[in-house]
């Protein structure tokens, strides 16, 4: 027998995105020269890829339907969404803010405020302007100075629309697809470089976060990646300590004082040991059409080693790559499942943002992967198409509760 699982009252229910997967046009970034750029055309064809099947193009086209897509989250009973301003649009040369991007960004704001959504809006999801790269990005120091200018003029001009600050988006996996594993420009697996990275994203997110605080006081986080891991083998504990502290605890012991919540990004489980990461085959979990593994155990563990920070916890993305829509309901409401339980032992969640709204752009990986609630049809005109899941789903955010 199915019981009913209620959240706390005021829980916050809704989707994500980031500006760059859903805007589409925007030749000012790094990504969209990187995606154009010849060695990574030529790296595609050399696996049988068309490089056209890879370019971001008009993406989604929220940057001209956001209405319509704040609409149809507002019909699917959403109460907060999780959206972005792009810095390559607003300064695409340095020193020179476009006024016009701005205003257009405004409405944008009060649109999902007139569709009632409590707006969390990331400053820095992955990409940056190209005169910024060219510069060294993140990678140098002195660099910071050009995010906090940036970051300080878009507080001053959204406060208002904006509920919770997200400054800069999973700060581990940017670093280390950029600088180690080199799948994101600029593609330079060095450690030195990585290591300078990340020390330089922490500076960004501590100015930052403190600037917010003491001139427009609104709650103000990361968005963390949390893995949770599993040791396997002969001395896997040894090697998942280490790895865990790297991977999830090097950025967030050195930002947690610096962040009025824990904003949470959810998606990985892995079984490591001393030879590395074990396949997921061998635990028998199910996976995503991206091949990661499905282990909704997994978000108890991860917010219950949060807890012991006594913050607040927003989930501010999770969710699975389901072309067929076959298994999103079910990864949905198990997900869910765990955080309720993760609340009834005293983790403070507040809420829950399903990544994503609507299929996007998904980085090196093009438009294949579907994480949407709501389908692109890519053959229609941008069509869009609410999903089964997606149905579901707002039920859940209507009644605040989990049948389970």
């Amino acid at each position: 027998m199915k019981k009913i699982l209620k959240f706390p009252e005021g829980f916050l229910w809704g989707a994500a995105g980031s500006a760059y997967q859903t805007e589409g046009g925007n030749t000012n970034a790094d990504w969209w020269a990187w995606e154009h750029s010849q060695k990574r055309e030529m790296a595609l064809k050399a696996k049988g890829l068309d490089p056209k099947g890879f370019y971001s193009g008009e993406a989604c086209d929220f940057y001209n339907r956001f209405d319509e897509d704040f609409s149809l989250a507002q019909h699917l009973n959403h109460n907060a969404s999780r959206f972005g301003i792009e810095w390559s649009r607003i300064e695409t040369k340095e020193g020179v803010f476009d006024e016009a991007v701005l205003d257009y960004y405004e409405k944008i704001l009060q649109s999902a405020k007139y569709h009632g959504l409590t707006v969390f809006l990331t400053l820095h999801h992955y990409t940056n302007p190209i005169w910024f790269a060219k510069l060294g990005g993140f990678s140098k120091k002195q660099n910071v100075d050009y995010f906090l200018r940036y970051a300080k003029k878009m507080v001053a001009r959204f406060s208002q629309y904006v509920d919770f600050w997200v400054t800069i988006n999973e700060p581990e996996l940017y670093t280390m697809q950029s600088c180690i594993v080199g799948t994101f420009p600029p593609q330079k697996k060095n450690l030195i470089l990585a290591l300078k990275t990340v020390n330089n994203l922490i500076k960004a997110h501590n100015d930052i976060s403190q600037y917010i605080g003491q001139n427009y006081p609104a709650p103000v986080s990361m968005a963390y990646n949390q893995v949770d891991l599993e040791p396997s083998g002969f001395l896997g504990e040894f090697v998942v300590r280490i790895v865990r502290y790297f991977v999830n605890s090097y950025i967030l012991l050195r930002t947690i004082n610096y962040c009025d919540y824990i904003g949470l990004n959810y998606y990985f489980h892995h079984h490591l040991g001393i030879l590395g990461f074990r396949k997921h085959s061998a635990h028998k979990h199910e996976l995503t059409d991206r091949g990661w593994g499905i282990h909704p155990e997994g978000i108890e563990a991860v917010l219950m080693s949060l807890k012991n920070f006594g913050k607040p916890i927003y989930i501010l993305e999770n969710g699975i790559a389901d072309a067929k829509d076959a298994r999103r309901e079910k990864y949905i409401k198990d997900h869910l499942y765990y955080i309720h339980k993760s609340i009834a032992q005293g983790a403070d969640v507040r809420g829950y943002l399903y990544w994503s709204l609507t299929d996007n752009f998904e980085w090196e990986e093009g438009f294949w992967p579907r994480f949407g609630l709501i389908e692109i049809d890519r053959n229609d005109l941008l069509r869009r198409k609410v999903r089964y899941s997606a149905l579901k789903y707002a039920e859940i955010c209507k009644n605040n509760y989990l049948e389970y």
